[in-house]
């Protein structure tokens, strides 16, 4: 008897072009958890017919729901691709190649038009997602043994399958023949530099910031399943409509300064000061950089829990730029449009 274990896992994915059709898996994404699961509405008949007992339930409409997680890391490409960064792209909208720099670019879109085949190996069979979008993203890292992780959630899909459904097109064989020959080094916050200041000047190395955790997390405000009957751009009624964004996007970052030394982002919040930040991850010759072009402080706290010492915690909202700061751009001096911009240099030799 088959048993699913989680190490025997793998998580493979394939760039689709028509929503709805699955395609392919052609890369590994570095996962250590998930939750993934096809949810059928219930549909329960409530007449009344002198009886305390409930009458019967089918099945109605079919959506996907759940989250995975995992490590980041500098994308690597001996053999098959394994890596983070398709990830960035379903989950902020768009990218473009900096051939110049030598590195990848992914920032905001207005819709978020990707979707991808999703395919969990489960040893008693492969679970592939069909048409999956991303509805929210977080960026973590720490100092220590837990690292820096990714985060996926609010995933939309069409449809969920398992190896002898109808219409699947991946089986185990598919992910597990799938071979990267290298291990992909782990981005870590030991290898960073995170700096901080108003909008007045450049960054420079004196808005420096020692920090020992950070957060970055992006919510689309993804639509909710949603259903009609058939029509010409819909055909199928047992499946959720392709899902899109359903409001503002959130945006927010958070670090924790480990020792309270100083009133400045108090003094930030005071004085309603627009500002600027990036976190940048270096390792031999790959990159990995956070670039915040407008933020502004929510919540500074520095509460005493003890005699230890103090710990300094810090919430911004990270805005649209608009224009509005011109010092903070990409490497090839483009604008950063929006919220967030995000540049990769790794072993990927063109945007995901």
């Amino acid at each position: 008897m088959t048993i699913g274990k989680g190490f025997a896992s793998r998580l493979a994915l394939g760039v689709e072009s028509t929503y709805g059709t699955p395609v392919a898996i052609t890369e590994l994404i570095p996962f250590t958890s998930e939750s993934v699961n096809k949810l059928i509405e219930a549909i329960e008949s409530k007449y009344l017919d002198g009886s305390a007992a409930r009458k019967n339930i089918v099945n109605g409409a079919i959506s996907v729901d759940g989250d995975f997680s995992g490590e980041l890391v500098y994308d690597e490409i001996a053999g098959d691709i394994i890596g983070i960064e398709r990830l960035l792209k379903g989950a902020l909208g768009d990218s473009a190649r900096d051939a110049g720099n030598g590195l990848n670019k992914y920032y905001m879109a207005t819709e978020l038009d990707n979707h991808y085949t999703l395919v969990f190996n489960k040893q008693v069979s492969a679970w592939e997602g069909a048409s999956i979008k991303f509805g929210t993203l977080t960026l973590a890292g720490a100092m220590g043994e837990d690292g820096c992780t990714f985060s996926i959630g609010n995933l939309r899909g069409h449809t969920l399958r398992r190896t002898g459904d109808a219409g699947i097109i991946n089986n185990i064989a598919a992910v597990t023949g799938l071979s990267p020959t290298n291990i992909p080094s782990l981005i870590k916050l030991k290898d960073a530099t995170f700096r901080v200041a108003d909008q007045a000047n450049a960054l420079a190395s004196g808005d420096q910031v020692c920090i020992n955790s950070f957060e970055l997390s992006v919510d689309n405000s993804i639509s909710d399943p949603e259903y009609s009957t058939v029509c010409s751009g819909h055909t199928d009624s047992d499946y959720a409509l392709e899902a899109g964004r359903n409001g503002l996007r959130v945006c927010k970052f958070k670090i924790t300064i480990p020792r309270y030394d100083a009133d400045t982002f108090f003094d930030f919040q005071s004085a309603d000061t627009a500002l600027q930040a990036d976190l940048k991850f270096a390792l031999g010759s790959y990159e990995f950089n956070i670039l915040l072009p407008y933020l502004k402080v929510t919540a500074p706290t520095a509460p005493i829990g003890g005699p230890e010492m103090i710990t300094h915690e810090v919430e911004f909202d990270v805005l649209r730029n608009g224009g509005r700061n011109t010092y903070l751009t990409f490497q090839d001096s483009t604008a950063i449009a929006d919220e967030i911009g995000i540049e990769c240099k790794s072993a990927r030799t063109s945007a995901a």
